[in-house]
């Protein structure tokens, strides 16, 4: 008995030990010089269609990239539980275009994901 319950303990911290070895990426100086502007043009005759343009900047004011911009988008709304996902695709220097149809016009916030090398930094935004 005791064998037994030593072996599952032992093979329990193997498990959690296993499990913390992952590492989450981690934002760096140049993630955290970065700063970003995020304009909503809604489209004409269609107001659950919205196209975000996503401006990131460094601390000299020039236009940089990064390898991956991601949105995550939710209106906080009693008793709906409205969510959206979009990638952003670069346009040009600095710049990225989502298009996403929005549920409902309201108060929406976004979650945005910049993503260089190994590391990741997200900043909210409110919309």
């Amino acid at each position: 008995m005791k064998w037994t319950t030593t072996a599952i303990i032992a093979m329990m911290m193997i498990l959690l030990a296993g499990c913390s070895l992952g590492s989450k990426p981690s934002s760096s100086p140049f993630l955290d010089d970065l700063t970003i502007s995020m304009e909503d043009t809604p489209n004409t005759g269609d107001t659950t269609a919205h196209a975000y343009k996503l401006t990131i900047k460094d601390s000299t004011g020039s236009l940089v990239d990064v390898d991956l911009v991601r949105i995550n988008m939710s209106m906080s709304m009693q008793g709906m539980n409205h969510k959206m996902k979009a990638q952003m695709e670069r346009s040009a220097l600095g710049e990225y275009k989502t298009k996403v149809y929005l549920p409902m016009n309201g108060d929406w916030r976004a979650i945005v994901s910049l993503k260089k090398d190994k590391h990741e930094r997200k900043i909210s935004l409110r919309l």
